[in-house]
């Protein structure tokens, strides 16, 4: 298990308070099923709990999503606040140089960040998750995710 970062009363994985994975997955409304790609963010904590889930109709669609986000996470080490990131530069480039000084991951990458009772590191790149997001009668979404490997 990779170094804890204890913040605010709770035990995280690493300095990032949030993670994503992109998987391929379904929108069920009504039993009505539609294939999406899910993008589920987790509170990087111990536990990993989903805090949200987005649905794209196109992986391009979700990509983008992502680099207009995913640098905005915000950082144990900055307080809670996202990467300082100069307004001159790439703020996409920026964040993947930082992740790469880290040795961390970007949801792009194809890692999938598990609870470390699924894998020892708290994930990999053999897993192909595959979500399900079930929207109930009251239109609050249950996620369903199945944490298989490829």
């Amino acid at each position: 298990m990779p170094k804890e970062v204890k913040f605010q009363g709770d035990t995280y994985r690493d300095d990032r308070m949030f993670v994503m994975n992109l998987s391929n997955g379904l929108l069920d409304i009504n039993s009505k099923k539609k294939p999406k790609f899910v993008l589920v963010t987790y509170r990087n904590n111990i536990n990993l709990v989903a805090t949200r889930a987005d649905h794209f109709e196109t992986k391009e669609e979700a990509e983008k999503y992502i680099k207009s986000v995913e640098f905005e996470v915000p950082l144990i080490s900055n307080n809670g606040s996202p990467l300082l990131i100069p307004d001159t530069v790439d703020k996409w480039k920026f964040w993947m140089n930082w992740l790469n000084e880290k040795n961390l991951h970007s949801t792009l990458s194809g890692y999938q960040n598990v609870p470390y009772r699924y894998n020892s590191d708290g994930g990999d790149f053999k897993r192909n998750n595959y979500i399900t997001l079930v929207v109930d009668d009251e239109g609050k979404m249950i996620i369903s995710e199945d944490m298989t490997e490829k």
